[in-house]
């Protein structure tokens, strides 16, 4: 039996299983994305030219077309496609074996290879679900393609996976961790093809096999260390969240070792329970990095797409599955129920906080496309107020030059308001001023671009003195929800989406509320305003309350408007409406605080919430909801079966004599 088939019957184990009403209910919505597609023609998509100058041809595009057309094909048996799926895939093949420097990039093979290694686990000879519907002459251009990129890109040494050693990233979180599972995947099926592939040694003169296995214990140390580390240095990044969390995937449905099925179940389970406590009916919220403009604004994301197929949140992810969901529509993974009652009751889950202390600074060894963050302090404390109505958080950090910080950590840094409604946003973030792909007309990059203070409902913010790429400081005021219809009243900009009122106080200087034109969409569509600010460094204040606290909207504004405020050159003191007094230290000094103590907490915890605990450097976290709480243990044995970590420098001393293609 196949881990796959272990993990499909699992499902249905006790503890691990949906309750049945939820289980057909998922059945369904999965069924449905299938069928979404079903007779669609092969839309062809050719090779793109390269992203960046001086790099390959870029086929990610091509190959996506592809590898969904025929998932779709076989999976819903439509024979009459077969042929030419089968003929797509060869070329594919074909086309990375003759084209090695598009494989070997980081903008190509890999984004779609986890699809594909899905395929022939199905369909190939030994196929699982149904075996021979790709054809002999498909699958051995598939190996022949799948050791070529093995024997150039993996590296024991890159596999060593003793403690923080895993936090050596390259390129970026999501890239790094795509290419380690593109590997381990082309491994597995190779061995699984041909036990013999074991034996044949690699570039550095390892084996196969070995390799195989250095890089599972990779993942297993991997998964472990990002639990205890307040997960990843991409803070729950609405872009790039999934594309690293879906590799982790390949290792809950394909090991042979059930301490890494059991790790990677129980870590997809932690993403979930995090993604599930700062949403609101999908919009997730927060402090996050590497939200690029077009995804600030879009509070739909391949995460909400996936919570659709999972827990049957907002039907607006009820539509035609792409390329990035067909792991989760293949998988045998489930959430745990739990997770599912934190996702859906938000008016269970009432009003709180979450803390956490995600790596970003970086050591002095880090650089560019290496990233080495200071394992024990990030210098980040992220903090969210959660409510039934309204979700804000955001990342606090020192005003550090941006050469202090993994450019994964200081990109894109989001934050704000997020209502529930659809794009329901109010987001205080500094306009981008950078771009840095061929034909770009937009920026869309930003670097180190703000700093900020934040408790409970009031959130304090400013564009950073050490911001690059960055332009004048401006709040997003979405259409969706209302959100942009404001109305002045003194100094303040006031308005009310569903049940919470905003407040917002451009600080230094006037500002104007500009409709968002076709240039300034960012090519998104989102309809709404910004409210710019005329001095492009003025602090801008947030205040966000429930209504169901307040007599009416008169009683809101009133006390936002009577609350202590003095601004002089060097600094700005304000007391919020919940009581808490800020100190921002306007001149890049140490010197902020809120309520007399440093605003960048070093707590003790990975994830400190009333749903999720894991303490720092933890390796079990505790889930609790409605009086339940489950356990998610990372540890490992250390017996046959189990890991033990630091062998792959060992690997390379045994295997030092090179192999010859």
């Amino acid at each position: 039996m196949t881990g796959m088939q272990m993990n499909r019957l699992l499902v249905l184990a006790a503890g691990f299983a949906l309750t049945a009403q939820g289980a057909a209910s998922v059945d369904a919505r999965f069924a449905a994305a299938w069928n979404a597609r079903r007779g669609e023609p092969y839309g062809n998509v050719p090779v793109s030219p390269p992203v960046f100058h001086g790099h390959p041809r870029v086929a990610r595009g091509y190959s996506r077309e592809i590898i969904l057309f025929a998932a779709r094909v076989f999976h819903n048996s439509e024979t009459n496609f077969y042929g030419l799926a089968n003929a797509k895939l060869l070329e594919n093949c074909r086309f990375y074996i003759a084209n090695k420097d598009v494989r070997n990039d980081r903008d190509s093979f890999y984004w779609n290879i986890g699809d594909l290694c899905r395929i022939v686990l199905h369909y190939g000879a030994n196929g699982d679900m149904a075996a021979g519907r790709l054809a002999p002459e498909t699958e051995a251009a598939f190996r022949e393609m799948a050791f070529g990129y093995c024997y150039d890109m993996s590296r024991l040494a890159d596999a060593e996976c003793d403690g923080v050693k895993t936090w050596r990233v390259y390129e970026s979180e999501n890239h790094h961790v795509q290419r380690n599972s593109a590997l381990w995947q082309l491994m597995h099926l190779l061995l699984k093809a041909d036990p013999a592939f074991g034996a044949r040694r690699l570039k550095d003169g390892g084996t196969l096999h070995a390799h195989y296995a250095a890089w599972e214990r990779f993942f297993v140390a991997w998964m472990r260390e990002r639990a205890g580390r307040s997960m990843f240095i991409e803070a729950q990044s609405r872009v790039y969240g999934i594309h690293t969390v879906k590799n982790v995937y390949p290792l809950h449905d394909m090991s042979d070792n059930p301490d890494t099925r059991r790790v990677a179940r129980n870590f997809i389970d932690l993403f979930w329970a995090l993604w599930a406590q700062e949403q609101i009916d999908g919009a997730a919220g927060g402090g996050m990095s590497r939200v690029y403009p077009t995804s600030a604004r879009d509070t739909a994301s391949e995460a909400g797409a996936w919570a659709y197929w999972y827990f049957g949140l907002n039907s607006q992810y009820d539509r035609k599955p792409t390329e990035m969901d067909y792991i989760c529509l293949d998988s045998p993974y489930r959430p745990h129920p739990l997770i599912g009652r934190i996702a859906a009751d938000a008016a269970a889950r009432g009003v709180y906080e979450v803390e956490m202390r995600p790596l970003g600074w970086t050591l002095p060894s880090d650089r560019y496309p290496h990233y080495r963050p200071d394992p024990e302090w990030g210098r980040i404390y992220r903090y969210t107020y959660a409510t039934p109505d309204f979700i804000v958080g955001t990342q606090m950090y020192p005003q550090a030059p941006g050469r202090s910080w993994c450019l994964i950590s200081s990109q894109n840094r989001f934050h704000g308001v997020v209502y529930g409604p659809r794009d329901a946003q109010l987001l205080p973030i500094p306009a981008p001023a950078g771009m840095h792909t061929i034909g770009a007309t937009e920026p869309h990059i930003n670097y180190n671009s703000l700093w900020s203070m934040q408790r409970k409902g009031t959130l304090v913010t400013q564009r950073n003195r050490h911001a690059g790429q960055t332009g004048a400081m401006r709040v997003w005021l979405s259409a969706a929800g209302g959100v942009d219809r404001v109305q002045r009243d003194g100094d303040w900009y006031f308005t009310r989406c569903g049940g919470a009122y905003s407040a917002v106080r451009v600080v230094r200087g006037g500002a104007r509320l500009v409709k968002a034109g076709p240039k300034e969409k960012m090519k998104c569509e989102k309809q709404g305003s910004f409210l710019v600010c005329e001095d492009a460094f003025s602090p801008v204040i947030v205040e966000t309350a429930r209504a169901c606290d307040f007599k009416d909207e008169a009683e809101f504004r009133a006390k936002v408007k009577a609350s202590a405020f003095a601004l002089t050159p060097s600094a700005l003191d304000y007391t919020g409406i919940y009581g808490n007094r800020f100190h921002m230290a306007l001149d890049g000094s140490d010197g902020s605080t809120i309520d007399g103590e440093a605003y960048v907490k070093k707590i003790d915890w990975s994830v400190k919430s009333p749903f999720v605990r894991i303490p720092w450097r933890g390796d079990v976290a505790e889930l609790t909801f409605g009086g339940e709480t489950v356990r998610l243990d990372f540890r490992t044995g250390r017996g046959p079966g189990g890991f033990s970590c630091g062998g792959a420098e060992a690997f390379l001393r045994v295997y030092s004599s090179p192999f010859v293609l």
